[in-house]
């Protein structure tokens, strides 16, 4: 944790609205596009989003970071809680598909373009789909999340070096499906 980011968490826990109120600011962005990447439409992300930062204000004054784990760590904690109680209550859940492109590509003038874009995000949908879920979440949490591994296994409830070799597996395993791909093999099979 940076020092301003402590010294925002701290009077946080001492119910500073404002200090809350520019931590919300700081990681809604990415809270949010972890969740919207877990789920199938934007109202459905927008209220888990805002569900995780009233669970986090709610909680706040409990917050102690175990060893290194950020503020952050916990909200993402929170955001994974929040959708597994979602996959209980029946929202529709996705991994990644052409419809959520915007969130990670802004829309291009350009025809072509736009169908390299949805091919990329179609060829990397299938590679995800190669791997299994853990992998898949670590894969989400380190690299959309920002996360290290140890805040990952915190939230997952694993060893950081559990984490590791998760993420070595999955990344080894999304080669291999992007090399596929490249070839033509997965495409042609879909």
């Amino acid at each position: 944790m940076n020092e301003s980011e402590s010294l925002l968490v701290a009077r946080a826990t001492q119910r500073d609205r404002e200090a809350f109120s520019q931590l919300y600011n700081l990681y809604f962005d990415r809270i949010y596009r972890f969740v919207r990447l877990k789920v199938n439409n934007q109202a459905d992300a927008e209220d888990l989003t805002s569900g995780v930062f009233l669970n986090a204000w709610r909680s706040i004054d409990r917050f102690s970071p175990k060893h290194d784990t950020s503020f952050v760590a916990w909200l993402f904690r929170l955001a994974h809680n929040a959708l597994i109680d979602s996959y209980r209550r029946g929202y529709d859940v996705v991994s990644l598909d052409t419809s959520q492109a915007s969130l990670l590509h802004e829309s291009s003038a350009l025809p072509e373009d736009n169908l390299d874009w949805r091919l990329t995000i179609m060829t990397l949908q299938q590679a995800l789909s190669a791997i299994t879920s853990e992998q898949r979440e670590v894969v989400l949490l380190r690299f959309i999340g920002g996360l290290s591994a140890r805040e990952v296994g915190d939230i997952m409830g694993k060893q950081e070096g559990t984490v590791r070799g998760m993420q070595f597996r999955a990344l080894e395993a999304l080669r291999r499906a992007l090399r596929l791909a490249r070839e033509g093999d997965i495409l042609d099979r879909h």
